[in-house]
């Protein structure tokens, strides 16, 4: 069974830490007058739906006639059984020329399952720009998950700071210079060669295909394929 990848806006994992932690600390689930309150909306119908989409995305279970009726599933779900972890989206990057600026954007998460991740740590996901890394499985509009760390191994697939601006590249060390190398059969694209006047950002560890990317309710699979 394939492992999965969930998106969740920003107002529902505020939804869903709050039940989590009223759960925490009462033992029971939250009402949905209480979680109201909690998260400060006037409507009862904006609770509702976004509990809603929680339990279509498959984080909670509500049993509409019995009392405290939340029951969260992602603890106790078979493809996640060390839970999820929310990983941000903090930056575009550019897979073909270096005019993608790194931007933070603080509204988007991506909920992952905890065995995608591994033993990796400081985890955050980039959007990926352009189509020079298309033979890495690294395609225009894909969420890159990378392992933030400040050096990389040679062939390592990385991230890099080049000025104000984020590259994803093949990385290659040589005697007296770093190559940063596209990865695509088609054509038009040159390796970036370096000195010192950059960083490495972090390695790429999976990649999130875009074919869904423009789906609030998406499921994702892992691509399991994505050679490292």
């Amino acid at each position: 069974m394939k492992n999965k990848i969930m998106f969740l806006t920003q107002k529902q994992q505020k939804t869903l830490d709050i039940i989590k932690k009223f759960i925490a600390r009462n033992g029971f689930a939250p009402l949905i007058t209480e979680l109201r309150e909690n998260l400060k909306l006037k409507s009862l119908r904006s609770v509702a739906q976004r509990l809603e989409s929680l339990e279509a995305k498959g984080f909670i279970r509500r049993e509409r006639f019995k009392h405290r009726g939340i029951t969260l599933l992602e603890d106790i779900n078979p493809l996640s059984p060390g839970g999820t972890i929310r990983i941000p989206v903090i930056a575009s990057a550019g897979c073909d020329q270096m005019e993608i600026y790194a931007e933070e954007k603080s509204d988007e998460y991506i909920s992952v399952d905890q065995k995608i991740i591994g033993h990796h740590k400081d985890i955050v996901a980039i959007k990926a720009v352009g189509n020079s890394m298309v033979d890495a499985g690294i395609s225009n509009g894909d969420y890159v998950l990378v392992e933030v760390r400040g050096d990389a191994s040679e062939n390592d697939r990385v991230v890099a700071i080049i000025g104000d601006m984020a590259v994803i590249k093949r990385f290659h060390r040589k005697a007296n210079a770093i190559i940063l190398q596209p990865e695509s059969k088609n054509g038009g694209y040159s390796p970036i060669i370096m000195h010192e006047d950059f960083q490495v950002f972090g390695k790429v560890i999976s990649v999130i295909p875009n074919s869904y990317n423009n789906s609030d309710d998406a499921e994702f699979e892992y691509v399991e394929g994505f050679k490292r």
